[in-house]
């Protein structure tokens, strides 16, 4: 468990937050940028490492973070960019969009020199995108895959981040409204403007928002329809979950974002790491996925942390067996990559 040791020491006290080297890969539908990273000595493996929905993207220095460490342990490590998951959409498309990427990837002589057969880092919402991606992928497409902190059943998950009223941060829902409010409420500039600016204060930490000087401009019956699905909560739950139904081809969106439905499909080793107490995506939501994996994949490993919270690590070194038992589940990450 040693590396997975140095990956908690790295990632949560000793950080390294320098990006990688620029490069580009090309898709069918053009070119996206990536950040590489490589070891000075002989490379272990490859991991193709996702951001979260951040407002930085794929420069978002907490995979950084996470990029460093993975190289000083010896891997080559690649953040590309996903443009659906850049802009914060949630739509299947993700998915495909996922796939290609991995795809072309393992397949580029550059990026993939030693032909490995990448292993899969991801977290939140984009840790369940990238989990149906490999379902919908060949068999052995990937050697290892770590899912930190992701959804399981999609329907659940997005009702919970409505009602959960014990998460103070509201980035999450803020997220569910970009995505979903036009269905129910149609086409609102101003309403959409509050939904980015709140987004962007958060995400961003803007020491001086923008949203109040924001609101006093709008109209007073957006303001009050803005007010109210942020602070009611039934409200808001029951509007975005009546929105989530009226999108066009519904049927095939709830089919494919159901984790649940698709689970079996990935056979490759599989790493579940969750905070306990998690209040954006509940660790209930792993602990399915392990559920429905244990029975068809004997290598699944489920480790769910009270040293975690949805975003970031709050090590302190008070709960050694806690941290010996985090520290094996990145080792087992590691140990299959290939």
């Amino acid at each position: 468990m040693l590396a997975g040791l140095r990956f908690i020491v790295n990632t949560s006290l000793l950080k390294n937050n320098k990006s990688g080297e620029e490069h580009e890969l090309t898709l069918s539908s053009g070119k996206t940028p990536l950040l590489l990273y490589k070891p000075a000595k002989k490379e272990k493996g490859l991991i193709i490492s996702l951001t979260g929905f951040s407002m930085h993207g794929y420069q978002d220095k907490r995979i950084a973070v996470v990029n460093n460490t993975f190289v000083k342990l010896g891997y080559r490590v690649i953040t590309p960019q996903i443009n659906t998951i850049d802009a914060l959409l949630i739509h299947p498309s993700g998915i495909d969009e996922v796939k290609e990427v991995f795809n072309q990837i393992r397949g580029d002589s550059f990026l993939n020199p030693n032909k490995f057969r990448p292993a899969v880092f991801a977290p939140s919402f984009t840790a369940g995108i990238a989990a149906l991606a490999i379902t919908e992928m060949p068999v052995n497409s990937v050697s290892s895959f770590c899912l930190i902190g992701g959804f399981c059943d999609f329907e659940s998950t997005i009702q919970f981040a409505l009602t959960n009223e014990k998460n103070v941060d509201d980035y999450g829902m803020h997220v569910l409204m970009k995505n979903f409010l036009k269905y129910e409420v149609g086409n609102n500039p101003a309403l959409e403007a509050l939904v980015h600016t709140a987004l962007a204060d958060n995400g961003l930490k803007r020491q001086v928002p923008l949203l109040p000087n924001l609101l006093a401009q709008t109209d007073e019956a957006t303001v009050e329809l803005y007010n109210k699905i942020k602070f009611n909560t039934e409200y808001r739950s029951e509007l975005i979950m009546r929105a989530w139904t009226k999108i066009p081809d519904f049927a095939i969106w709830k089919d494919r974002l159901d984790l649940s439905k698709h689970a079996y499909k990935i056979s490759c080793p599989v790493t579940i790491i969750h905070g306990k107490d998690d209040n954006v995506i509940p660790s209930a939501q792993s602990i399915l996925l392990y559920s429905l994996l244990k029975d068809k994949n004997p290598k699944v490993y489920l480790e769910v942390s009270n040293l975690l919270d949805h975003g970031d690590m709050k090590v302190g070194f008070k709960i050694v067996s806690e941290i010996t038992s985090l520290a094996k589940a990145f080792n087992y990450f590691m140990d299959h990559i290939k």
